[in-house]
């Protein structure tokens, strides 16, 4: 009521000219699901036309934390909050609520300034209806599963009454696409997306010219589609390639490919992400970002700050800076340190790098942030043929399908007593375990001791945790604190791998290890495993076939128990393509 009463006041009839001083900020975001750019750049599409437009990419980073599908849900959640995957949550069409400490536009307008109307205006409805429905509590008008048509009259309503920010999402060419693949229903529907899209410019050129007021259009697509036309999701140039315009004068963030540290898929990253969609917007509405809203993309307008941050694993920072302004980095909120404008690397040597890190650059005050999530997997168990168990580095841990090969739903979960009971005090501590038998799994922490797990009664027997000596594992008690990987084998052996890049063949059946060991890790001993001696953090035996050997950075290898040595093409990452959600928040 408040909002409204305001308006209100402010309202004046359709002829009269406004005031200056009752002039105005006020932008339309108009998404256009799945259309492909190259197709916008052959057809008739004299609208777009008239657009500021260029290339840009979806997706994420392929390898990275923050890749993500290129689908409609992880699309639009990023558009609509300026964040990728591994911070917004949505990573499927059937993801829940997104994630609320990285809230949607919708919010961000509503927290910073109560005053300012808003509308979400969609056809496809899990926008409004599964994503965002608690940022869309304060929008004074929320449609979802309407036409293309209803949602482009219902636009240009929300513009001639001023509102001050309307999110417009036209589906049909995603339809038609996943309908008919590219083809003239296509093609047409693209071509009908144009003319309404012709509409909406016309109306903001009127409402300009009545009030006074500066509109902003940006008008984006979530994802392309595959080279048939028919389907998308995949990490593929076309599908990955999607677009960006604005009414009015941008950076060079948009106008310009620059050449970045990443430049995969023919230099596609070269070009902005739709993580700048955000705060373009809020910067055209008088709202300043923040960087503590770790927001992924820079701004499209105004001065360029910082621009293609990449982080590799091991902490070393990568980006474009074309301004004159010190470069401030933020480490989880905390200044670490401030470089010269000349600066475009460095190299984060902290030592609290472990797990979730977030990155924030900020230059002429266009922050851009990055986040990297170091988590290693520090043992695996494979409990049997369905089901495996994996311990991070971050004292949680996951249940594995191994038939549908992906994470359980609901993971990952604290290692505690509820769920290990009498495992729950040692998380910290883990480096290794293995299954013995149909009764008993054994786990080993670093300091050289181990525990008995009953698999039976689902807890850790009576007496433990043991320490690894003589007595209790023959001929181990001198490496029992250099153990970082297990890998039960064919019959009764478990190999114990070293963190000096040398391993033990164990003997279940003498309970000893066996003689001549340890041996050094090569590629005589373990073919193709010899480079990686001293990267091993975790080893699980998968079936009578193959094994997985989990190296630091986030990268694992397939071993194959058949032939004796490394699959080739390995090590390869582990992400949410190769295991996912297996190292997932």
């Amino acid at each position: 009521m408040k909002k409204t009463m305001i308006m209100a006041l402010l309202t004046v009839g359709v002829g009269m000219q406004v005031p200056s001083v009752l002039a105005a900020n006020k932008a339309v975001l108009l998404g256009i699901d799945g259309v492909q750019w190259e197709k916008v750049q052959v057809l008739n599409t004299p609208n777009f036309d008239r657009l500021n437009i260029n290339k840009a990419y979806t997706g994420g980073m392929k390898g990275y934390d923050n890749e993500q599908l290129t689908s409609s849900g992880p699309g639009w959640a990023t558009i609509l909050t300026g964040v990728w995957v591994n911070k917004h949550n949505v990573d499927t069409n059937s993801a829940g609520l997104a994630n609320a400490d990285f809230p949607s536009i919708f919010k961000r307008i509503n927290d910073a300034n109560p005053i300012l109307t808003q509308a979400s205006l969609v056809h496809w409805s899990p926008i409004n209806t599964q994503f965002f429905t608690q940022d869309i509590t304060n929008v004074e008008r929320v449609e979802s599963g309407i036409s293309d048509a209803d949602v482009t009259s219902a636009t240009i309503s929300e513009i001639n009454k001023g509102t001050d920010f309307v999110f417009a999402h036209l589906d049909d060419p995603d339809h038609h696409g996943h309908s008919t693949c590219f083809g003239s229903a296509y093609n047409k529907s693209i071509i009908t997306a144009d003319q309404q899209l012709g509409e909406i410019l016309d109306a903001i050129e009127s409402a300009e010219k009545q009030s006074g007021d500066n509109w902003l259009l940006m008008v984006t697509t979530d994802h392309g589609r595959d080279s048939l036309g028919c389907g998308h999701g995949a990490q593929k140039l076309n599908q990955k390639t999607i677009f960006i315009g604005s009414n009015e004068p941008v950076n060079a963030e948009l106008t310009e490919k620059s050449v970045g540290a990443n430049n995969d898929f023919s230099g596609l990253y070269g070009y902005a992400a739709q993580t700048s969609i955000v705060p373009t917007l809020l910067t055209h509405l008088g709202i300043k970002v923040e960087q503590e809203w770790k927001l992924d993309g820079p701004s499209l307008i105004g001065e360029l700050g910082v621009r293609k941050l990449v982080v590799s694993t091991d902490g070393y920072l990568q980006w474009i800076n074309e301004s004159d302004d010190d470069i401030h980095i933020y480490r989880n909120d905390i200044l670490v340190d401030v470089l010269p404008a000349q600066n475009n690397s460095w190299q984060d040597n902290a030592n609290t790098r472990l797990g979730t890190v977030d990155y924030v650059l900020s230059s002429n005050a266009n922050p851009v942030a990055f986040r990297n999530n170091v988590m290693d997997v520090n043992a695996g168990l494979s409990w049997s043929l369905s089901r495996g168990y994996f311990f991070r580095s971050d004292t949680q841990y996951v249940r594995y399908n191994k038939v549908l090969d992906k994470a359980a739903d609901g993971y990952p979960r604290a290692v505690n007593e509820s769920n290990w009971p009498g495992l729950g005090a040692y998380r910290e501590n883990l480096v290794a375990s293995f299954h013995k038998d149909s009764d008993t799994a054994y786990f080993f922490t670093h300091d050289g001791q181990y525990l008995s797990y009953d698999l039976n009664t689902d807890s850790v027997r009576d007496g433990y945790p043991k320490a690894v000596d003589a007595t209790t594992w023959s001929g181990l008690e001198a490496y029992a604190d250099n153990i970082v990987a297990t890998l039960r084998w064919k019959g009764n052996k478990v190999y114990f791998f070293l963190d000096d890049g040398n391993y033990l063949r164990y003997d279940l059946v003498n309970d000893s290890v066996d003689s001549g060991y340890p041996k050094p890790i090569n590629d005589s001993t373990w073919p193709g495993l010899g480079a990686y001696a001293q990267q091993i953090t975790a080893a699980i035996y998968w079936d009578d076939t193959r094994a997985y050997f989990f190296l630091d950075g986030q990268r694992y290898i397939r071993y194959s128990i058949t032939r004796d040595r490394a699959d080739s093409g390995y090590p390869k990452p582990n992400n949410d393509s190769t295991w996912p959600g297996l190292l997932g928040m």
